[in-house]
């Protein structure tokens, strides 16, 4: 009678298999950190820029109140994307229309509308400048929120809400 040992009962993988599995293993997670870092599974991503614009603004009033001001506006874009389209809107009141303005307020990049033919590069500056009416009066020294709708190049957008100081 044959007697089996222990080691030629409980075969298990072999040693040469157990290492291609490896292999296998360490390149298939290779190529999905390197997509996920190169953005090729942006699904899996956040799907967008998120607080990528900053700016500020000052709305200037003639006296202390007044019905009419103008209103400054300038932003930086801090993401990664160019941006191809804004849009402003103000609370209505005091403002007498949500565009902020007739004409809306638009903001320029080089002198030139910001646009899909014109967009505002990544780090660069955009201005706009209008002249606002009130339903009632501005007060110097109050704060207005305006609401900036942004959508970058490839379709992807941001709501930043600013705090706009007025002054005489």
């Amino acid at each position: 009678m044959r007697i089996l040992s222990q080691s030629s009962r409980g075969r298990g993988i072999s040693e040469v298999i157990a290492v291609l599995l490896l292999i296998v293993l360490t390149v298939a997670a290779s190529v999905v950190l390197y997509s996920f870092a190169r953005g090729l599974l942006p699904n899996l991503s956040s799907g967008g820029p998120s607080s990528l614009v900053t700016g500020g603004g000052q709305m200037t009033i003639p006296g202390f109140t007044g019905v009419s001001g103008i209103l400054t506006v300038n932003l930086r874009n801090e993401g990664s994307k160019p941006i191809s389209s804004i849009s402003a809107t103000c609370a209505n009141p005091p403002f007498n229309t949500v565009n902020c303005s007739t004409p809306s307020l638009t903001f320029l990049y080089q002198g030139s509308a910001i646009s899909a033919a014109n967009p505002l590069p990544v780090n660069a500056l955009a201005s706009g400048t209008a002249g606002v009416v009130a339903t009632t009066t501005f007060t110097a020294g109050t704060s207005y929120a305006l609401i900036l709708s942004i959508v970058f190049v490839g379709g992807s957008t941001q709501t930043v809400v600013l705090s706009v100081s007025s002054t005489s």
